[in-house]
């Protein structure tokens, strides 16, 4: 069986996660991404045997290099909220990954997905976008805004008015923030059961926010609504969702191996054509199978997923 074949078998299937495969990924990477290689060896690292030996990739360095085994048909583009914009190359092989591993991730049984955040085909380099196109092979998705902005509220609030019982709102922290304080400013609310899913980045928010604290604002325009958080970045190709008592939870095929309280270690298998151990500039809080956001360890507003990814 090919590495491709084993990786999407295992991102449908795994019960665990799976040391030998990952191995054999990072060796793949080493032999085929040259950047990949020269950290390596200015890490010392001739051979990894375990897991725990491996040096994490930083996801800056996706703003410096072209990453990725094999020639490339398009990228993602990141916000860039920092002035510099990280690009994630891709091609065929590399998305098959990415839609085995958000439909996997999803963890909502709902049937219509209403998204403020805009169609792919207006977003052409938004990996947000591509994600909500890929759902729409499984679910029912109403796009109801044309951009990351909110021009027209009147528009957007008449098509949200119509929002059923049972539906999911997706769209991004900001888009939540704008939408609320539009909602108390003229004393409107959807009272509905509905499942509001946005995909955090609060310190783009314009002051600081907690997860909870932008929640509580948001209740008075959503008061029956139950509040997600999904977490995922251009760089990675898999998705978290905070459906573990408020707190992300763990997957065995995009693992967190941040241990107790620290900067975030990842590994994701659906990057087999970049790069699959990153490190990210999160600092992440770690309780067993469950991991919680604490926020950028840097100080410059890098933003995550809030605009185009």
């Amino acid at each position: 069986m090919d590495l491709h074949t084993k990786v999407k078998d295992y991102i449908e299937n795994a019960s665990g996660f799976d040391e030998a495969l990952a191995l054999e990924i990072i060796e793949f990477q080493r032999a085929n991404i040259p950047v990949y290689d020269s950290f390596l060896r200015a890490n010392g690292i001739s051979r990894i045997n375990k897991i725990r030996e491996i040096p994490f990739f930083p996801v800056d360095f996706f703003k410096r290099y072209e990453i990725i085994t094999g020639v490339p048909s398009g990228y993602f583009e990141s916000s860039g909220t920092s002035g510099q914009q990280s690009r994630v190359f891709y091609h065929e092989s590399s998305l098959e990954l990415y839609k085995c591993a958000s439909l996997k991730s999803f963890p909502f049984r709902i049937e219509l997905i209403y998204s403020v955040i805009p169609d792919f085909s207006i977003a052409k380099k938004s990996s947000l976008s591509f994600m909500l196109k890929i759902f729409e092979t499984e679910y029912k998705v109403v796009y109801v805004n044309d951009s990351y902005e909110i021009v027209d509220f009147l528009s957007l609030v008449d098509k949200l008015s119509g929002m059923k019982s049972g539906s999911l709102l997706f769209l991004t922290s900001s888009q939540l923030l704008r939408l609320s304080e539009y909602f108390r400013e003229h004393g409107l609310s959807i009272d509905r059961e509905i499942l509001v899913v946005e995909t955090g980045g609060y310190k783009a928010l314009g002051k600081p926010y907690m997860r909870s604290e932008l929640y509580d604002f948001a209740r008075y325009a959503f008061p029956r609504a139950q509040f997600y958080s999904e977490y995922g970045m251009t760089e990675l190709f898999s998705q978290f969702y905070s459906t573990c008592d408020g707190l992300y939870r763990n997957l065995n095929y995009a693992k967190v191996i941040t241990s107790g309280d620290g900067l975030l270690r990842v590994f994701d298998f659906a990057n087999l054509y970049t790069i699959s151990a990153l490190m990210v500039p999160d600092r992440v809080s770690v309780i067993g199978e469950c991991f919680n956001v604490l926020g950028r360890m840097l100080e410059e507003a890098k933003g995550c997923a809030f605009t185009f990814r």
